[in-house]
Parts: structure tokens; C-alpha cells; sequence
């Protein structure tokens, strides 16, 4: 069973970030809030981690990487082909609510032995996110918490509400995760809005919370 840490930011708390971070080393998996909605989180390089993760969403197809999260957009630079075009798009919606697709830098496969074509971007507008991926010294890869737990009816599985607090995260999910870090504060439950950038030119792919006019769209 998962414990159940309660946490804040303004300051965040270090000791709770080391705590987190060495979950994280030992190929464990959290559920945290980040920004839009809940997210199932793991270190990206660990193989296992990322196996657990899709055992906790088989519906996410395996052909389909995680999304990877970067605490700048200098860190997102070693894993992700940043042009001057692409650089001044990020600089106007991160840290933000969206996912950005570009096309991966070559040095990817060695970081976190992924030999993905594109990379799905994320550098949230959640300081405590950012923080522990700054302590952990590199990505986390993230996907959002399903609108429902193991074992439901039909009509459960299709609700489309997400997870909203944390004691939600935690009845559901706490069997199956290592951690959940809580920072007692109701979530939007919400999706990102993802846009591609792979061909210089900004293409929505689905509107969440993200305005895709930052993007001219």
C-alpha cells in the first residue's frame, strides 16, 4: 500500500523532495498533481518503472511513449530537437498547460533507452514538479490518472471525471503505487491542450487547458 504525503510548496519542503526522489531511484511510481490533472509518475530511464506504469494503464497502447517532463527548457534540450522557431514557441506557453510534440534529440536512446521519433513535452506550471525533477537530475515520465479505477462497470470506466483529490488517488490507486504526494488541494481534472511543433508550424491536436492561441492557433 502507498503512503499518503502530504506536502507544500512556498517553500517546498526538501526533505520531502529526497524522500520522493528515492522512491523514484528505486524504480517506484507515484501519482502526484500536476498543474491541469493527477499524473502516474516514474523515473523515464528505469525500464521497470515504466513497465509498472503501463500495468497500471493497459489501455495506453505500448506503441505510444509516456509523455517525458523537464523541469526548463534547457533540460528539454537534450532530449528533444529545439530550433530557434521551436525555442521561442516554448518560451511563450512553458512552464504552461500543454504538451509540446518535437521531434527527439539523438542523444535520447542513450539517456533513457527509448528509441521514440518524437517526444511529448511537458514542463508543468507545478513548482513542486519541477523542483524534485531538478533534484532527480533528469526527466520523469508522466501520464494523466484514468477517469476510473480497476474493476468498474462500463458506465463507470466512460465517466469523465477525473480524480480530483488526493484521498480519491489514494482509495483508488494506493494497492498498486508506491506514493502518493498530495498537496491537499483540489485538482482541475483536466487535459492538456497538445500541440505538434515536428513541422516548424504549430498544429493543434486536441484543446484542453492550454489556450492554443499562444501558438497563433
Amino acid at each position: 500500500m502507498a503512503d499518503h504525503l502530504y506536502t507544500w510548496i512556498n517553500p517546498v519542503r526538501e526533505s520531502h523532495i529526497e524522500q520522493i526522489r528515492a522512491i523514484l531511484d528505486d524504480d517506484g511510481v507515484l501519482a502526484m498533481p500536476m498543474d491541469v490533472a493527477w499524473a502516474f509518475v516514474c523515473d523515464a530511464s528505469s525500464p521497470k518503472a515504466i513497465d509498472r506504469m503501463h500495468r497500471l494503464k493497459p489501455e495506453h497502447p505500448k506503441s505510444r511513449p509516456y509523455s517525458l517532463v523537464c523541469s526548463s527548457i534547457s533540460m528539454a534540450a537534450h532530449i528533444c530537437n529545439i530550433d530557434d522557431k521551436a525555442y521561442r514557441w516554448l518560451k511563450k506557453s512553458m512552464p504552461g498547460t500543454y504538451t509540446v510534440i518535437l521531434g527527439r534529440h539523438p542523444s535520447l536512446a542513450r539517456q533513457i533507452k527509448d528509441k521514440r521519433r518524437e517526444v511529448g513535452l511537458r514542463i508543468p506550471d507545478e513548482p513542486l514538479v519541477r523542483a524534485l525533477i531538478d533534484a532527480l537530475g533528469r526527466p520523469l515520465a508522466a501520464s494523466t490518472l484514468p477517469a476510473h479505477g480497476p474493476g468498474l462497470t462500463a458506465e463507470e470506466i466512460f465517466s469523465p471525471e477525473h480524480p480530483k483529490f488526493g484521498t480519491q488517488v489514494m482509495d483508488t490507486w494506493g494497492h498498486a503505487i508506491d506514493l502518493v504526494v498530495d498537496l491537499g488541494e483540489e485538482s482541475p481534472g483536466q487535459e492538456t491542450t497538445i500541440i505538434d511543433l515536428t513541422e516548424g508550424v504549430p498544429r493543434l491536436i486536441r484543446l484542453g487547458a492550454g489556450d492554443p492561441g499562444v501558438f497563433g492557433l
